[in-house]
Order: C-alpha cells, then structure tokens, then sequence
C-alpha cells in the first residue's frame, strides 16, 4: 500500500508541474502586443477546449460500453426468455394434468351421490316440494 501511495503522489506531482510548465510555454508564446490578460484568457480557451475534447472522448467511450452491454445483455437474456416460456408451458401443463385427474374422481363421486339422492327420494316419495306449496 504505501507504494502505490508514493506513486500517486508522485504522478499528482508530476502532472501538476507539467501542466505549470504547459501554462508558462503558452504563456511565453503569447505575442508581446498582448496584455497579461490577454494571453491568460487564451490559455484558458485553449483549456476548455481540451477539456471539451476529453469529455467528448470519454462520452463515446460510455456508449460504446453501453452499446456493448447491451448486446451481451441481449445474447443472455433471450435464452433465458426462452427457457422461462417452456418452464412455465411445462407448469400449466402439469396443473392442469393434476388438477384434472384430482377433480374427476371428486365429480364422479359427487355424481354418483347426487344420483343416489334423486333415486332415494323418488323411491321414498319425499320429493313432495312442489306439492307442499300448492
């Protein structure tokens, strides 16, 4: 850890004294008709430009990272897609097996009961309903 401390304090270093002596050679580029001013304001411009530059630089580099993301996204997710689909195919499938080999001997016995009542009441005579409101 504390080589990588002094690296990065070297690099700061280094970086900052490189961008004195870039400010200083514009500076002392600059035509003797120029004020002060005049030369720090086109140092300046020519700051922003390059800083303009860079973002420019480092935005397309995030789109073509984006773009790339999304590809891979894409070449993973619609497999993935398709498997969920035949997953759940397979699901409603089986639910609906189950639920009907469950429920046809449940209606066949409630069949068989209801039958057996109608049969018991004819036989018996208590289906007299009809007749006890008249």
């Amino acid at each position: 850890m504390g080589n990588v401390k002094k690296y990065a304090i070297g690099g700061g270093v280094g970086l900052l004294l490189v961008l004195v002596l870039i400010i200083w050679g514009l500076y002392v580029l600059g035509g003797t008709d120029q004020s002060a001013l005049e030369r720090l304001r086109d140092i300046a411009v020519i700051f922003v430009v390059l800083l303009f530059l860079l973002v420019v630089v480092i935005l397309a580099a995030i789109a073509a990272a984006l773009g790339y993301l999304v590809l891979q996204i894409k070449d993973r997710v619609i497999p993935l897609l398709e498997e969920f689909t035949g997953t759940a195919k397979r699901i409603r499938g089986t639910a609906a097996f189950v639920s009907e080999e469950a429920v046809k001997p449940i209606l066949s016995v409630a069949g068989s009961y209801a039958r057996m009542r109608a049969i018991t009441r004819t036989v018996t005579g208590k289906n007299q309903k009809s007749r006890k409101r008249e």
